[in-house]
């Protein structure tokens, strides 16, 4: 039989900024931001960047006409995190149900912020009359998203005693770096495993102790490492990004298991992303760099 548990963490855009399609990008990818979970019978989406438009297709490669039942967890509002939304193939079909989380930024949910993305005069199709079923839900700082059983439907919940039967748990914490409204961040947990992704973060000499507390011992950190130190410090303080001594520096403190380094910058070949995840193994052991296609199974498969 096919296997109940599951959690799988996919990579379909690891870039940020904007997307750098050529040779010199080949091996870790051009896309933004996009990473697919999927845990337990559910399937999550970690931001909207161009990798999104990729992974729509092989979604729907992979249901076949089947319905689909998506969450898509946004951090913020900027255009390498939702550039790929217009164009996610599933949206168009009467198939599918989406899950929309984020946070309110100026003033608007999200619903209003993804709207006028998909909708004329920037885009030549509403999205409003779309056959797809949406709900959208906004998320603040230290709620919880659960699902209590194998196909129930998310709830949002602010009170730690709502989590106890949940079976799988996204939490979420607020950081403010990030210019000009911050970007919210999100820990996985699913069969006592964990991943968190905080992308779009800058810490200073100090890293702050409720997101230390947030991603403490988690077997995965996915972690905006967009610049080298050189480069940081020449110019880039204040962007809202991390070098790599602040995402090795943050798996250190939280004692996590292993770090992913994302979010990397558009100006960077292959060959500069090999050279900073060398260095951040020097400093953290457990490192990888995210490469489009990469896979991580947070779970030994367990079947009948």
């Amino acid at each position: 039989m096919a296997d109940k548990r599951r959690f799988l963490v996919r990579f379909w855009g690891v870039r940020g900024s904007y997307p750098t399609p050529g040779l010199a990008t080949v091996r870790h990818g051009g896309n933004t931001s996009c990473i697919e979970v999927q845990v337990g019978p559910h399937t999550l989406i970690l931001d909207a960047g161009s990798g999104l438009i990729r992974l729509g297709d092989d979604l729907m490669r992979r249901t076949r006409g089947k319905p689909l039942h998506l969450s898509l967890l946004i951090t913020h509002a900027h255009g390498d995190h939702l550039n790929g939304f217009p164009f996610f193939s599933p949206l168009f079909e009467r198939s599918t149900t989406i899950d929309f989380f984020g946070p309110l930024l100026e003033g608007r949910n999200i619903e209003q912020l993804v709207t006028p993305i998909m909708s004329p005069p920037y885009f030549p199709v509403d999205i409003r009359k779309l056959p797809s079923q949406r709900a959208f839900h906004t998320i603040e700082d230290d709620q919880y998203i659960i699902w209590r059983n194998g196909y129930g439907k998310a709830e949002v919940v602010f009170d730690q005693d709502d989590i106890k039967d949940a079976e799988v748990c996204v939490y979420s914490k607020y950081t403010h770096s990030h210019p000009s409204n911050g970007a919210i961040h999100y820990r996985i947990e699913y069969a006592g495993r964990s991943v968190v992704y905080a992308t779009d973060v800058e810490w200073s000499e100090r890293y702050d102790p409720d997101f230390l507390a947030f991603a403490e011992g988690a077997d995965l950190l996915i972690h905006d490492a967009q610049y080298t130190t050189e480069d940081y410090l020449k110019a880039k303080q204040g962007f809202g990004h991390s070098n790599i001594e602040m995402a090795t520096g943050v798996a250190t403190a939280a004692g996590v298991h292993a770090l992913v380094l994302f979010h990397h910058e558009p100006t960077y070949d292959d060959a500069k992303l090999d050279a900073m995840e060398a260095e951040a193994q020097k400093q953290f052991t457990h490192t990888r760099s995210a490469c489009e296609g990469m896979e991580i199974d947070l779970l030994t498969p367990q079947t009948d």
